[in-house]
């Protein structure tokens, strides 16, 4: 796939966050609207970002991050959350997440990481 993988319960987030990112020229965005779900996308496709609700009805954000790490740990993730909160955060971080967004998604913010951990697009 090389591109992105959204996974977002909400549908307002899940639109915003595709929006902010397709107004800014990232074109391959896939969406997931839970956590088994986001994770056979991406088995099936492969992205090179997953973008991950921190906490989803399913499962959290963190589970997902180990799960993605036992099957590349080259693949670049950042979670989302809906509060600052540095505990979790920083767990987050130690697990292997390559950068964290504070919702909702502020458009500078967003792309500021996704750009840092991906690059532009094209």
């Amino acid at each position: 796939m090389s591109g992105i993988l959204i996974i977002e319960d909400t549908d307002e987030d899940l639109k915003r966050a595709r929006e902010i990112l397709f107004n800014s020229g990232y074109r391959d965005i896939a969406m997931a609207r839970d956590g088994e779900s986001g994770l056979k996308q991406y088995i099936e496709h492969s992205p090179d970002l997953v973008i991950i609700d921190l906490f989803l009805p399913d499962m959290n954000g963190i589970d997902i991050l180990q799960k993605i790490r036992g099957k590349n740990s080259q693949t670049r993730v950042i979670l989302c959350t809906s509060a600052s909160q540095g505990p979790v955060i920083d767990l987050a971080m130690r697990g292997g997440a390559n950068g964290y967004v504070v919702k909702p998604y502020d458009p500078d913010i967003l792309l500021s990481a996704v750009r840092r951990v991906l690059g532009s697009p094209g």
